[in-house]
């Protein structure tokens, strides 16, 4: 019914095309970003987004409209007499802007349906964090969870990982191995290298496909322009900090011709291990104190538990694009990116049972033996990006695109029991495991296709993944088949789909936006009929799974005036079981995941309703509440397997096997009959108050479960928010951020343990059984001063965490940082 309804509604708008959106070009047929439009009153404005097309839907047709950019000459014209392109002359000198009180940001809310929220260059090198993940956090709207150090999960509206959709220039990022649990896969995209971030709040699969259900975060990276004359810039930007002895650097340079433009970047980062806070208000003393950690010598006690021992790593990245000029309307753009890391301790499992420090007689360490793991870390994190483009503004369309990429990366797993290694050390040498490695190596080509006609935007996606999966025991011989992550023979993943996208204006005060995307997808894997280490029966186990999928979206958007926008947006997303939904071998704890071959695709049908009120055109409140339905959501749940191997005899079923020597019970992501619902509300507001700018939210997310056996709904956080206040005074900017989330109780964790709710303090244990109490709220000060000392040079020195509060943030398995000062010095040329 949905997609009927989306047909008929472009056939409509397809009757009566109007088009309200204007490309902005230079001399060089360059899109120009960043461009802001305002009317003669300056009450309403609009700015250029990054592919150069800007919005005038809220202009009436006879007001002059004055186009400004700091590098280019003014522009003037009358709306109604606005063709679809408009060229701007460069200016040879730098002109003042005008005061606008609108921001990217407030442009995407005034301008969109949907909530969105947008991360500038200016503002990333601002904040000065460590990886991306951090910047998601401190920005806002987001909650963040991290295993490590060096990871960060992104959780958009109570969905995570493989749900939530990561774009790079175009590209999707997502691919066969990103996980349901939690996924840090975000950290291997360097933010230095990013010219801005746009993050989609609900489903957005019509442009961008399967996985994007809670929101998509779609990155863009520096951009280069034809210049004549030519044009060589570049820059230095070094930092510490303290909480991990971390030091960043980056190097810049880029040379920009009348053909041929062409931009490097290279980030090389060490961090030591982290220190939590040191005031608990939470109330629980030894809550993520680390008492004990393993090095060359063996078992240590930890003299300072409040330092997270064997959470450092190093990470770096190169990035490289060229545009080359083919003729007026036609360019190709070559990118590369590179990113490689050390080993990444995986902390989360290293701490595991820890308790305070116990002694022998002989004054050795002893009380380590409750660790349930002597070693485990992620190997190096490989990420290799490669694409060509080709891009037109010619008569046929307003912009063409072509994509063609390959990714290839590379990830692995290494861990060893502890009490294998204590076997090693005090036995024979026989009675133990040795360790066990796995590795994925995945590869990814893709062809992309996109198109812009005025206010109709269509293309293609075609994808196809390969996995490899190996595994070894300390690198002497090829393990059984169940010791893979993935089935060892190999497995894929093929996608291919269409897409179309319109809009229509039937005022300057109400527009109407719908498109629908048509997505088949292939998967295929199988483990052989005959394993050294049988696991769950999987032997023989054959999967080939075909899917047809559309997808759609309808967006309303009111202005009653010029302060007020009303929008709804009704959507329906749906994410594709991939590699490591349907076919992994995963052990934690006592839960063995297993294989799934009746696995279907989930689907979301979502309702949002997005409200805003500027006041006075200086201050502007906005409101947005959204209602989310999974049908056939994939959950992790308990599976019975028939344990006879004889087909043809009487089942035997049962949740528990045994695995690696252990009693573990037998779990599978399943489709549930029922359905989940995911709710919350977003309050927000933004503006300019007594000379200081102000900007914050509040949001809430609730998860229910309509099946009745089902218990709570994973990846739901507690609520959470920010207040941030700046102020410029001379050459200083002066900014004051406090981030906060509530309580999450125990009974509210979901029962597969996704959540983590064993990194919760343990309140006691009873007759067997650990009572948690659940994640506890926190809050932060973190303060920034920023001093411009020349147009060269500029000196940022900030303290996140002031009062130094140890939380951790939900679902996490590592402390956050404590008080932490940050030094850092940026050169530009």
């Amino acid at each position: 019914m949905i997609c009927r309804l989306l047909i008929c509604c472009i056939l409509l708008i397809n009757m009566k095309f109007l088009g309200q959106e204007v490309l902005i070009l230079d001399e060089t047929n360059n899109p120009i970003s960043n461009v802001a439009v305002f009317n003669s009153k300056k009450t309403k404005s609009a700015l250029s987004n990054s592919e150069g097309f800007v919005n005038l839907s809220r202009f009436k047709k006879n007001e002059i409209l004055t186009m400004q950019h700091p590098n280019y000459v003014e522009k003037k014209l009358t709306k109604k007499l606005i063709a679809s392109k408009i060229q701007l002359i460069q200016s040879y000198k730098l002109l003042h802007t005008v005061e606008l009180n609108e921001s990217k940001n407030s442009d995407n809310i005034k301008n969109v349906a949907e909530k969105k929220i947008f991360i500038s260059n200016s503002e990333i090198r601002e904040l000065n964090v460590a990886t991306n993940a951090d910047l998601l956090e401190k920005k806002g709207g987001i909650s963040v969870q991290k295993s490590q150090l060096g990871g960060g999960s992104p959780n958009i509206r109570g969905f995570e990982a493989n749900k939530v959709l990561l774009m790079i220039d175009g590209v999707r990022l997502n691919n066969a191995i990103y996980r349901s649990g939690h996924l840090q896969n975000i950290i291997t995209i360097d933010e230095n290298m990013l010219e801005d971030i746009e993050i989609i709040f609900g489903p957005s699969s019509v442009l961008y496909g399967s996985d994007a259900l809670g929101g998509t975060i779609s990155m863009k990276t520096k951009e280069v322009y034809f210049r004549n004359p030519y044009k060589w810039s570049g820059g230095v930007t070094s930092s510490y900090s303290s909480a991990y002895s971390g030091i960043k650097n980056n190097f810049f340079s880029s040379y920009e011709t009348p053909n041929y433009a062409t931009i490097s970047n290279v980030s090389i980062k060490n961090f030591g291990d982290l220190k939590m806070g040191s005031w608990r208000p939470h109330g629980y003393e030894d809550w993520g104190l680390v008492h004990h950690y393993i090095d060359d010598n063996g078992i240590q006690c930890n003299q300072t538990p409040e330092i997270q021992k064997g959470t450092g790593y190093s990470q770096y990245d190169f990035f490289n694009k060229t545009t080359i000029k083919l003729d007026s309307n036609w360019r190709v753009t070559s990118n590369f990116q590179y990113s490689n890391s050390s080993n990444v301790p995986r902390f989360d499992k290293l701490n595991d049972g820890n308790i305070g420090c116990v002694f022998d007689d002989s004054g050795q360490c002893v009380a380590g033996e409750h660790l349930e793991f002597h070693s485990y870390y992620y190997g190096p994190q490989k990420r290799l990006f490669s694409s060509l483009k080709l891009t037109g503004f010619d008569t046929y369309f307003d912009k063409s695109e072509f994509i063609v990429a390959y990714q290839k990366i590379n990830e692995s797993r290494h861990k060893w029991y502890m009490d294998d290694y204590l076997n090693y050390l005090n036995g024979d040498g026989t009675d133990y495991d040795p360790p066990t490695h796995q590795y994925e190596t995945v590869n990814v080509y893709s062809f992309n296709t996109n198109f812009r006609k005025k206010k109709l935007h269509f293309g293609s996606e075609t994808i196809y993944n390969n996995v490899r999966s190996e595994a070894d025991s300390n690198g002497e011989n090829t393990w059984g088949v169940g010791d893979t992550r993935y089935p060892p023979e190999g497995s894929k993943l093929f996608s291919s789909a269409i897409y179309s996208n319109i809009l229509h204006r039937f005022s300057h005060k109400l527009q109407l936006e719908t498109g629908i995307r048509y997505t088949f997808s292939h998967i295929q894997g199988a483990y052989p009929d005959s394993m050294n280490r049988p696991v769950a029966n999987i032997e023989g186990l054959n999967l080939s799974s075909k899917n047809h999928i559309v997808s759609g979206n309808i967006k309303l958007l009111y202005y009653p005036n010029d302060s007020w926008k009303i929008s709804s947006v009704t959507a329906r997303g749906f994410h594709t079981p991939n590699v490591d939904d349907m076919l992994k071998v995963f052990k934690k704890g006592d839960i063995l995941t297993i294989p799934n071959a009746e696995l279907k695709p989930e689907y979301s049908l979502s309702q949002e309703v997005y409200i805003s009120k500027t006041f006075n055109n200086k201050f502007t409140l906005y409101g947005v509440g959204f209602y989310t339905q999974i049908q056939n959501a994939i959950i992790k749940d308990s599976l019975k397997i028939n344990l006879n191997p004889d087909v043809n005899g009487i089942p035997f079923w049962a949740n528990m096997v045994e695995y690696d020597d252990i009693p573990v019970y037998t779990f599978a992501n399943q489709n549930i009959d029922g359905h989940l619902s995911i709710y919350g509300a977003t309050l927000g507001y933004y503006g300019n108050l007594m000379g200081c700018e102000i900007n914050g939210d509040f949001n809430i997310i609730k998860g229910l479960s309509h099946e009745s056996e089902s218990g709570p709904i994973a990846h739901i956080p507690p609520f959470f928010g920010k207040f941030e206040i700046s102020k410029n005074i001379n050459l200083f900017k002066l900014k004051l951020l406090c981030l906060y989330a509530g309580h999450k109780p125990a009974n509210d964790f979901d029962e597969a343990g996704v959540d983590n709710i064993d990194e919760t303090p343990l309140i006691n244990t009873v007759n067997g059984e650990e009572n948690w109490a659940g994640s506890p709220g926190w809050w932060t000060l973190n303060f920034y001063i920023k001093y411009k000392i020349n147009n060269s040079f500029d000196l940022q020195i900030g303290c996140d965490n002031i009062l130094d509060a140890h939380y951790k943030t939900f679902g996490s398995g590592v402390s956050a940082a404590g008080r932490n000062l940050i030094f850092a010095i940026n050169y530009s040329f």
